[in-house]
């Protein structure tokens, strides 16, 4: 009796325990706060980019041609010097013309003495002293010599070679003496104040493509960048490159710029554009698309976006986030879709 006794008083004594150590689990687990996730995050704004895209080209002359004769002639005098600036109608090179000289001295003395016959014809004319049939031979004589006369001048200039434009005249091919044909090459002249630069760019740009828009290029060799103005784009997109050439003309009064030269082009092409740009590391790639995570209310929301331009640390958002949205730019792996967190703001 006595041992049963003592038995069931251990039993109430270790029940007694069990549920005071219950209650006081229960009272630790009421005052125990919830704990939130601390992430950075950025209030999203609207902003412009300079965002400059990367192209290379090519230097162009303004104007460019090969001076070549227009006849077969030996060449007597050359009147310029490589490599130095001429002006628009100087002499360059001379070639024989002394019989077309002496053609047209002939010709000058057979209008005098025809011009003479036709004005004695005209008096008599008035007088009925000859026939009109008479008279409009001698006036046909007459214009047919001055013809004569132009056609050698114009055979006479042929032998006088001009610049068509101010330029840079090259190196020349020739020495006086020497005789040419109309596939010789004598000299090239180019026009390089301005100057063109050629390069393309993809087809999906061509909308923001405009007349008079700046680009920026520098020249290997040359610790300088220059600026350019766009001025023309092709009529048609390269089917084999699915691109569009543009050409920008650049001053060039120093001549530093030569034609053939490598560029490399820095075009904007989006300089007026205002859109929201956040931190390439807020993006998370899904399988059909990208999400960013915004706070809402104190909690996670998840948010499928549209992306647009990128640039090396930004990405633009074309859909999905709006402006004074909280984003969240770290523990990007940590966070849940409800979950609370609390958000440090990157000053």
């Amino acid at each position: 009796m006595h041992k049963l006794l003592v038995g069931l008083l251990f039993t109430v004594l270790i029940s007694f325990l069990s549920c005071g150590g219950e209650n006081e689990k229960a009272k630790v687990g009421e005052k125990a706060p919830k704990v939130s996730l601390t992430v950075d995050g950025s209030v999203v704004t609207l902003s412009s980019k300079d965002i400059s895209y990367a192209y290379t080209g090519s230097l162009l002359a303004n104007e460019e041609i090969d001076i070549r004769p227009e006849i077969s002639a030996k060449v007597t005098k050359i009147l310029f010097q490589e490599g130095t600036k001429v002006n628009k109608g100087q002499l360059l090179v001379k070639m024989f013309d002394a019989d077309l000289q002496a053609q047209l001295k002939k010709s000058k003395l057979q209008i005098e003495l025809k011009a003479k016959e036709f004005e004695r014809k005209k008096e008599l004319i008035k007088l009925n002293g000859i026939s009109k049939e008479e008279y409009e031979i001698s006036e046909n004589g007459l214009n047919t010599l001055i013809a004569e006369e132009d056609l050698l001048k114009a055979q006479i200039s042929k032998t006088e070679l001009t610049a068509p434009f101010n330029g840079i005249v090259g190196l020349r091919m020739v020495s006086e003496g020497a005789f040419v044909t109309t596939t010789t090459v004598i000299t090239s002249l180019q026009q390089i104040d301005p100057i063109k630069i050629e390069f393309s760019v993809p087809e999906k740009y061509k909308a923001n493509l405009l007349d008079n828009m700046e680009i920026k290029f520098t020249v290997e060799g040359i610790d300088r960048v220059y600026s350019a103005r766009i001025y023309a784009l092709e009529s048609k997109i390269d089917a084999a490159t699915r691109s569009i050439r543009i050409r920008a003309l650049a001053p060039n009064p120093d001549r530093s710029l030569f034609p053939g030269s490598f560029v490399s082009i820095k075009l904007n092409l989006f300089p007026e554009k205002s859109s929201i740009f956040i931190t390439a590391r807020a993006i998370v790639p899904l399988i059909d698309g990208e999400q960013i995570f915004v706070v809402k209310n104190g909690k996670v929301a998840p948010v499928k976006v549209t992306t647009g331009i990128r640039t090396d640390t930004e990405v633009e958002i074309v859909k999905g986030l709006q402006e004074n949205d909280t984003l969240i730019t770290s523990g990007l792996l940590q966070v849940k879709e409800g979950m609370p967190v609390k958000v440090r703001i990157a000053k």
